[in-house]
């Protein structure tokens, strides 16, 4: 027959700080501030002790979206001003060159008739 150890330096198995105690006895896990012991508060958080348990799933700490600055509001505001007044003269633009491509249809037109009424063979 071999020997046997009854148990690591105690009458209890296990090693640890509370090894001296039986297991019915020990704090556990809440002890160590990790997990959900016999000890430890159902209304908080286990991995994150500062919220409440169900923080995830409540509304209010649901994501909020960024608020503008004031003075991004003023920049946002001015850029558009600039934008219609760019817009203001790209159109005026287009009307003169729309005029100016009218005035060379007139000019082509009268510089053909000009060398349809010239006589081609003196």
């Amino acid at each position: 027959m071999g020997y046997r150890r009854k148990a690591l330096f105690g009458e209890y198995p296990g090693r640890g700080p509370f090894s001296y105690l039986p297991p019915w006895q020990r704090p556990g896990r809440a002890f160590r501030g990790r997990g959900r012991g016999w000890g430890s508060d159902p209304r908080v958080c286990s991995r994150f002790p500062s919220l409440p348990r169900w923080w995830w799933a409540d509304p209010k700490y649901a994501y909020q979206p960024p608020t503008v600055p004031p003075a991004l509001q003023d920049e946002i505001v001015s850029l558009e001003e600039s934008k219609n007044a760019l817009c203001e003269e790209k159109t005026s633009i287009e009307h003169e060159i729309n005029d100016v491509e009218a005035q060379l249809k007139e000019l082509k037109s009268k510089l053909a008739a000009e060398n349809n009424q010239q006589p081609t063979g003196q």
